[in-house]
């Protein structure tokens, strides 16, 4: 009896992780301080969509669909990597920053080439 009541929690907790789909439930919007919303771009555990600027609070829109980790790398290797294959199937958040604000971009690997695609497919 424990054997299959450890089974049915063991099954209940894989269905419970979800799967990452970009859902309508996944996708969630706070509201911050407009000083942190750069800061949040590297440390938010979500990956950030969009933002709307603001002179003291911001709405922030975030895919919270799996957790997603930022990682910065050396534009040589980066393009060697790209080049190799290897990075074939990433998908990455590109943030710059122009005349003071930033952008966001969502990109994915297809063989060497990288390919924007829409911010809801960040975690399909």
């Amino acid at each position: 009896m424990k054997r299959l009541a450890a089974g049915v929690c063991l099954v209940w907790l894989c269905l419970s992780q979800g799967t990452a789909q970009g859902a309508e439930d996944c996708i969630v919007t706070h509201n911050q301080g407009s000083a942190t919303v750069a800061l949040s771009l590297y440390e938010q555990s979500c990956a950030t969509i969009t933002w709307t600027p603001g002179v003291i609070t911001t709405d922030v829109t975030y895919n919270c669909c799996g957790p997603s980790a930022v990682i910065r790398i050396n534009g040589t290797d980066w393009n060697r990597l790209i080049t190799d294959g290897k990075l074939d199937s990433l998908r990455y958040q590109k943030i710059e920053k122009k005349d003071g604000s930033y952008a966001i971009s969502f990109r994915k690997v297809v063989g060497t080439n990288p390919t924007d695609i829409a911010p809801k497919d960040f975690f399909k």
